[in-house]
């Protein structure tokens, strides 16, 4: 019997429904009911083409890119994705985290960027964020926003300066003002001789390099090694989502019109499922693995089983608490 407790990504939904309601009447910090109001700043998105590692790549859907006080701001956790670092959030301490990933974060890293592919065509929109007065860690070392910028938020995405996130984050991060391109490697090697990053032409196709372990040789795998490595996974995409949906909470909770709660509650949705991909999708692999080596896959059942109770009792509740 597996020791895996995976957790009950479904019950942090809760937070989307109902926790409004029951801390209205109580701060979230001492800190926080003394500090004033948010300021808040109308904004309209840019049509930027993103290429890492020569890889075209877009942030998800409702994640964007625009101006302000003559700065280019980016969403924090996308990029830093696309640059391979982990990205944490204290919603407690108000403090971002970037770091080099684990091998399980990489892995589920790679995994997010297959996925990223630019295949949708770039529109515009206006939209509000909020300022967010966060600390920032990167690569172990405090460090803070220029003078004059500021940090943003909306339905839980960080937004930093690009120019702030390059100089932190230790990666050259080139922005081009005539094409509206921003480049990168992950590797932090420059793509020529210091100048501006080249980028594949309009609609050239590239495929990432997911890394991971390669194919099994002639030794077979032990069963416990596959668990582990799965079980690590998995632990991993817990501390992602925790991370990710308490701080899409903590955005419905400041909300003030009901607007704004049903769009964050639906960003809320459609990162669960999201999630719920990615477990599918580690279980998926974990399964091949087992019957490649001659394994018994009863435990990708109980996997599935857990997580599909647990999820499905946290919407249970929370559809019971918003009615």
């Amino acid at each position: 019997m597996t020791k895996l407790k995976f957790p009950t990504i479904g019950l942090l939904i809760l937070l989307l429904v109902s926790v409004a309601p029951l801390t209205a009447s109580a701060p979230l910090s001492a800190s926080a009911s003394a500090a004033p109001v948010s300021k808040s700043i109308k904004v309209q998105s840019m049509n930027v083409k993103m290429f890492f590692d020569n890889v075209d790549l877009q942030p998800p859907a409702g994640q964007y890119v625009f101006a302000h006080n003559n700065a280019i701001y980016v969403p924090l956790r996308f990029i830093s994705n696309a640059l391979q670092k982990s990205v944490s959030w204290d919603a407690k301490n108000m403090k971002v985290t970037v770091a080099e990933p684990t091998s399980s974060e990489l892995v589920l890293i790679k995994e997010y960027l297959m996925n990223s592919t630019s295949t949708n065509p770039l529109t515009t929109k206006i939209f509000t964020v909020s300022d967010l007065k966060a600390s920032y860690v990167f690569n172990g070392k405090s460090v803070t926003v220029l003078k004059g910028q500021s940090s943003y938020m909306l339905n839980g995405t960080v937004y930093v300066p690009l120019r702030f996130l390059s100089e932190s984050v230790g990666r050259s991060i080139n922005w081009d003002q005539k094409t509206k391109t921003i480049t990168a490697n992950s590797s932090g090697e420059q793509t020529d001789n210091g100048n501006e990053a080249s980028t594949p032409s309009p609609g050239q196709t590239a495929t990432p390099n997911v890394g991971g372990s390669g194919s099994v040789g002639s030794g077979k795998v032990s069963y416990e090694s596959i668990t582990s490595e799965t079980e690590s996974k998995l632990n991993s995409l817990r501390t992602q989502s925790q991370s990710t949906l308490m701080g899409i909470a903590l955005e419905y909770v400041a909300a003030k019109d009901a607007t704004s709660k049903q769009n964050i509650k639906a960003r809320g949705l459609q990162q669960l499922s999201a999630f719920t991909a990615s477990f599918n999708g580690i279980v998926s692999a974990a399964e091949q693995q087992l019957i490649s080596n001659g394994y018994s896959t009863d435990i990708i059942q109980q996997y599935r089983s857990t997580f599909e109770a647990e999820l499905q009792a946290g919407k249970d509740i929370a559809e019971g608490m918003s009615n």
